[in-house]
């Protein structure tokens, strides 16, 4: 019967993963399509931030500097280089929250932490990481 159960939760575990094919997500996505994705993600969280948890917009800039600032700077820096300062400003321009978002009952770090995935696969990307 235990050697049953083993089985079953073994072949249970290997159906939980197939659905999902690895790099099927941002990872096969452009360059600039991720960084602009990634702007449009740190642009809701700053904006949530002060419109929905009354934090001063002068604070929430400190802030993002001191988290994101250089990091995000060698991304930019980065794409420009490869892709071209047009593009890339297009992209990051293209990264403008289209609406706004509700306020959460609860503080909801969604969009930081998709902004910081992004970032970081940029990052590794274009061999910043």
């Amino acid at each position: 019967m235990r050697a049953a159960a083993a089985l079953a939760v073994l072949a249970l575990a290997g159906c939980a993963t197939e659905g999902i094919p690895p790099g099927s997500g941002w990872s096969r996505a452009p360059d600039l399509s991720a960084y602009s994705a990634m702007t449009t993600f740190g642009a809701i969280a700053r904006e949530q931030s002060v419109l929905c948890y009354g934090r001063s917009p002068a604070r929430v800039d400190r802030s993002w500097q001191a988290d994101f600032g250089a990091r995000e700077a060698a991304v930019a820096a980065a794409l420009v280089a490869r892709h071209g300062a047009e593009a890339a400003e297009q992209a990051a321009a293209a990264g403008v929250p289209a609406r706004r978002v509700s306020c959460p009952h609860v503080q909801n770090w969604r969009w930081r932490e998709q902004y910081a995935r992004l970032l970081r696969l940029l990052e590794t990307r274009l061999g910043l990481a």
